[in-house]
């Protein structure tokens, strides 16, 4: 009977860390803690049952020969159903203590599974967790860089509207000093015949009129070379003083002595 309990409840057993995919399926866990109450609940039903059985026997042992009351005497019966009564009890006290081994190393094997399911569950916890925090920390990144670069965009949108008020004021200045230059060439050349028509003293006019003609030859002489007339406008200072031969070679206005930054070629009709 020892043996038979024993194997049994090894029977009842299972592996310790369970299948794959119970330690993967939360539902799975559960639906094995419920099997193996059920499991508990059976093998004291089937305890029960033995128990039984063995009485069973045990009585009709003591029945049989009661039935013979003739050949066996009183005190025999009694000392045999004291021995059924003790042996009951012993089975009662061996299934007793088989149950409670069972108790305990099903709560100690559910516990173990219990802990080895928080273990994944804590390794994937922390893995998911590092997951998003590698994604945060891109995310961050990311946003700097497109910051960085909305700001770079926003300073170089800022330098071309810069750029161009600066050539707009410098084309509104080359105009009127384009103006004020054909201005000065029609004056110098009205000036020149009035002065021929008007003045009384032919010799006083011829000199005025070579003095006014040599000072605009002066004016729009090349100062670097005082040969050639000055052809190239000098920006931003917007002087007109240098050819287009000397200009390569110039990296300073020859007037105010600023850097060039730029030349316009002016054709005088």
């Amino acid at each position: 009977m020892a043996l038979q309990a024993r194997l049994h409840s090894e029977n009842l057993g299972f592996p310790l860390c369970g299948s794959q995919e119970f330690m993967d399926s939360g539902s799975l866990f559960y639906e094995a803690c419920f099997n193996l109450q059920q499991q508990q609940q059976m093998q004291q039903l089937q305890n029960q049952q033995q128990r039984n059985q063995i009485l069973d026997f045990n009585v009709s042992q003591v029945v049989s020969p009661s039935t013979s009351d003739n050949l066996l005497p009183m005190k025999f019966s009694q000392s045999l159903a004291a021995q059924v009564e003790k042996q009951r009890q012993e089975i009662d006290t061996f299934i007793g203590l088989q149950n409670d081994r069972l108790r305990l190393v099903l709560q100690e094997q559910r516990k173990q599974q219990i802990a080895i399911l928080l273990s994944r569950l804590e390794s994937r916890t922390l893995s998911l967790l590092k997951q998003k925090d590698e994604e945060r920390t891109k995310a961050a990144k990311k946003t700097m860089e497109l910051e960085d670069c909305l700001r770079r965009a926003q300073m170089e949108f800022e330098t071309w509207q810069r750029i161009s008020r600066e050539n707009e004021a410098m084309v509104i200045a080359l105009n009127k000093t384009l103006e004020q230059v054909r201005e000065d060439v029609c004056c110098f050349s009205s000036g020149a015949a009035e002065d021929a028509e008007s003045c009384c003293d032919f010799s006083h006019a011829l000199n005025r009129q070579d003095r006014d003609e040599e000072e605009q030859t002066k004016k729009m002489v090349c100062k670097g070379c005082n040969s050639q007339s000055s052809c190239i406008l000098f920006l931003p200072c917007r002087h007109l003083c240098s050819c287009k031969s000397c200009e390569a070679f110039l990296d300073l206005c020859p007037v105010c002595n600023s850097a060039k930054k730029a030349t316009i070629e002016v054709f005088m009709s």
